[in-house]
């Protein structure tokens, strides 16, 4: 009788802990969609670490290495974020970025100087966190496991503050307005003290007469005002 109910026992456990294997791994498992929307997020963050990595070897300009850092930094622990989620779940991630991410890179590659800053910023820059920011809100949207739903709502604020930084970076490269950039600065109308304006180039300071000392203007003499006579000293007495 001790026995039948130690088998009992031992059976029972043994369906118990079957049954919680088996609710464990149903908790787990992703459905294709979800999948697919876990494996875009580890793709969009890859390419930014990649197109990143290209900045720093071909940028001069010191604010767009600065950007391209934060990006492989932040970039990189939200992947190591969605690797995670991932091998909870038992998927199987892409190794790489996808066709159009790697084609952009390519593209960066070909450029250099301010040319390569433009189109990095622009495009892996606005555009890719654009596509980010979009992203993440679709997961969060239609994810049906809480677990993705989740981890989409951690990163999107990082990527919400990528695009404001990097538009504001943007907009300042193009005023030329950026550390670092080549390019020559403005020059003040008025000129500087000894130089001529170029020919044909038109002073702002208002006067036309001296454009290059306004303070000291130069009157062209007049021929019909006769010139004053100078005065002769008076003679001396002795």
């Amino acid at each position: 009788m001790d026995k039948a109910k130690m088998w009992q026992r031992g059976l029972g456990a043994s369906l118990l802990a079957a049954l919680l294997a088996a609710g464990g791994a149903s908790a787990q498992a992703l459905n294709k969609g979800d999948q697919r929307l876990l494996n875009d997020l580890a793709q969009a963050n890859m390419a930014e670490v990649e197109v990143a990595r290209i900045a720093l070897q071909k940028s001069q300009n010191e604010q767009v290495r600065s950007f391209a850092q934060q990006m492989i930094d932040d970039h990189g622990k939200g992947l190591d974020a969605v690797k995670q989620v991932a091998q909870n779940k038992g998927v199987n991630l892409a190794a790489e970025p996808d066709s159009k991410q790697k084609a952009l890179a390519q593209k960066l590659q070909a450029l250099s100087g301010e040319q390569f800053d433009r189109q990095y910023l622009e495009q892996a820059g606005v555009q890719g966190h654009r596509q980010a920011h979009a992203l993440v809100s679709k997961v969060q949207k239609q994810a049906k496991d809480a677990d993705v739903k989740a981890l989409a709502a951690q990163l999107q604020p990082t990527v919400d503050q990528h695009l404001s930084q990097v538009q504001q970076l943007n907009a300042s490269l193009k005023s030329g307005t950026s550390a670092g950039s080549s390019g020559t600065e403005g020059r003040s109308g008025s000129g500087e003290p000894g130089l001529r304006l170029p020919p044909g180039e038109r002073d702002s300071s208002g006067n036309p007469d001296n454009p290059l000392n306004p303070a000291q203007p130069t009157k062209p003499a007049n021929p019909d005002i006769p010139a004053k006579p100078v005065p002769k000293p008076p003679p001396e007495r002795y």
